[in-house]
């Protein structure tokens, strides 16, 4: 919609195409509509006309899903069709095809995600399969599968009727979803909704294939096409995310991207958005929209959520099984696992509260900070003692039960925190030596610049940064190049020495993105640059790639690829079926 300005009225102008073009276009969409509904309905006779798809719950959730679709196209076409033709129609007839289209609309990835469980439990629990799976729970479940629908549209039908006259509905507008529902708390509500929706389905279609996934390597022909089939799902499922995500972009470029706020000199505001100057000079802070808001922090909670997961899983796996905690490899891995589950805790709950309180004590604060800064400085100085302690397995073998024992691992970790605490430990210190009590009670937006203040502070942490960094990499590079020629040298350990070293490199990589967090500041003043006005996507974007990303690295160097540990992991991500099994090989090679 374009809009003109004529004097002192603002009147809507819409850009409509010549008569040729909508002729060409509404062909185009009926023809594919006629099309796609002859395939369907000989689908959905096809299920009619025989028994033996009435009575499985597989075939009644797909014809449901067919069904359900049939109605959403043809509904949607006839919008396409009137916007053409009639271009207005009454609010309240317009009300009834919208409800229609986004009921059906909402109602085909709850369905997808409902076949994705029962192809789960068709092939993890085969045996109960006709016990969970039944045609009364099949209805029932279709059911609640239109209850949720519900809840999420006749909201919008309510506030609508509460807030609009009654004259409002007997007046015509282009029926668009926007024109109608224009309430902003709708258009917020909704796109909330969409996001929870759809992140639960694929949520349960991911599970659903890791499940599956590991069934099939060890079982018929008949897990693998379940796989394939979920995976189709998940296809359609990214298909049917496209019409959500094309309304929230949209929404948020009409709305403007960013809310100006005053910024507060004294609690360092800026820092946590993008701030500007305006005409008379006043500082003025661009923050995200509630949305904008909402989606950030729903995708970094829910990351959390599955990294949580997966590294519970991973330490769970190491308590239960002797033969782990008796093995310093071992000890070394699960600690920098606790490690890095640590700071990521800490690190997003800083991120929600940001959104959330914006500032807080700094007493508080300096705990939250202090904690991150603890952890992510023992990451490197652990990869380092890892790297140690390959090389002394592949280029002394003999005496790698000598030197790498049990004691000295826990001795090494505690060395790894005595040189990660003590120079940050001194910040706390020196604050304390340079600034008033009273500054421990005010509240800041918490920041490690905007709590740790004295100049000789950042001077002293590039410099160890440094150090600490420079000493990591070259333990890294010298025990890659020793285990590459000793690889060469051996011949009946060249399969351990090449693991070894694969492990170091990914070693390297872990140690490079941890260095990110120190290019980062310089890397989006570029971005910046390059992409002027996406200031807060870009630091969303490095938050994830800097902060998040590498923690998903240190369960997957030793979790997934390592042999033993991943025959005794794989019980907490496999069904019922194999959990037997795989606690047999577990304790096989315990003993």
């Amino acid at each position: 919609m374009n809009v003109s300005l004529v004097g002192n009225i603002t009147q809507p102008k819409y850009l409509r195409d010549s008569f040729s073009t909508a002729v060409t276009k509404n062909v185009i969409v009926v023809g594919l509509c006629i099309s796609i509904n002859y395939i369907n309905g000989t689908l959905v006779h096809t299920f009619i006309k025989h028994e033996i798809f009435n009575g499985n719950p597989r075939y009644i959730l797909f014809i449901h899903m067919v069904f359900n679709d049939m109605i959403q196209l043809m509904i949607a076409v006839v919008l396409h069709v009137l916007s053409y033709t009639v271009f207005t129609l009454n609010i309240s007839f317009c009300c009834v095809l919208l409800i229609s289209v986004i009921f059906t609309t909402l109602n085909t990835p709850l369905n997808l995600a409902t076949m994705a469980i029962e192809r789960y439990i068709a092939i993890c629990n085969p045996l109960r399969h006709a016990q969970i799976c039944t045609v009364r729970k099949t209805y029932i479940l279709i059911g609640l599968i239109w209850v949720l629908s519900a809840i999420h549209v006749l909201p919008d039908l309510f506030i609508l009727l509460a807030t609009k006259p009654l004259a409002f509905f007997y007046s015509s507008i282009p029926c668009v979803s926007d024109n109608v529902f224009d309430n902003p708390y709708i258009v917020q509500k909704k796109n909330i909704m969409y996001i929870i929706y759809l992140t639960f389905v694929w949520l349960t279609i991911v599970y659903t294939y890791l499940k599956i996934m590991f069934v099939a390597k060890a079982t018929n022909s008949d897990a693998r096409k379940a796989r394939s089939t979920i995976i189709l799902h998940g296809i359609q499922l990214l298909m049917c995310m496209l019409t959500d995500i094309t309304d929230i972009i949209t929404y948020n470029q009409s709305a403007g991207a960013f809310k100006k706020l005053s910024c507060l000199h004294r609690t360092g505001a800026c820092q946590s958005g993008a701030c500007v100057m305006n005409s008379t000079g006043q500082q003025l802070l661009m923050r995200d929209t509630f949305t904008t808001a909402f989606i950030k922090n729903f995708i970094v909670v829910l990351v959390w959520l599955l990294l949580s997961y997966i590294n519970g899983s991973v330490v769970a796996t190491f308590f239960r099984h002797h033969i782990f905690y008796e093995d310093p490899r071992y000890i070394l891995f699960i600690h920098m696992v606790i490690n890095d589950a640590v700071q990521l805790t800490v690190t997003i709950a800083l991120f929600v509260v940001s959104y959330i309180l914006y500032t807080i004590s700094v007493g508080v604060c300096c705990f939250f900070i202090l904690v991150a800064v603890f952890t992510t400085r023992s990451t490197p100085v652990n990869l380092a003692g890892m790297a140690i302690e390959r090389y002394v397995a592949i280029c002394y073998p003999l005496r790698h039960a000598q030197i790498c024992t049990v004691r000295r691992a826990y001795m090494l970790i505690a060395v790894i925190w005595f040189v990660s605490v003590v120079p940050d430990i001194t910040d706390l210190f020196v604050t304390l030596a340079t600034e008033p009590l009273s500054f421990f009670q005010t509240n800041v937006f918490c920041l490690r610049q905007n709590v740790f203040k004295d100049p000789v502070l950042l001077y002293k942490r590039q410099t160890f940064d440094g150090i600490y960094f420079s000493l990591v990499f070259l333990t890294l590079l010298c025990t890659y190049l020793r285990i590459v020629f000793a690889a060469r040298a051996l011949s009946t350990e060249r399969t351990s020495a090449n693991r070894a070293t694969n492990t170091i490199l990914l070693h390297g990589v872990q140690l490079l993105m941890c260095m990110l967090s120190y290019v980062s500041p310089s890397v989006e003043g570029v971005l910046n640059i390059i992409f002027p006005g996406r200031i807060l996507e870009i630091r969303f974007a490095s938050y994830l790639i800097v902060y998040i990303l590498p923690r998903f690295l240190s369960p997957v160097i030793y979790g997934v690829r390592d042999k033993k540990f991943r025959k005794c992991l794989r019980r907490y991500f496999v069904c019922g079926l194999t959990r037997i099994d795989t606690r047999v090989e577990c304790k096989d090679e315990e003993h």
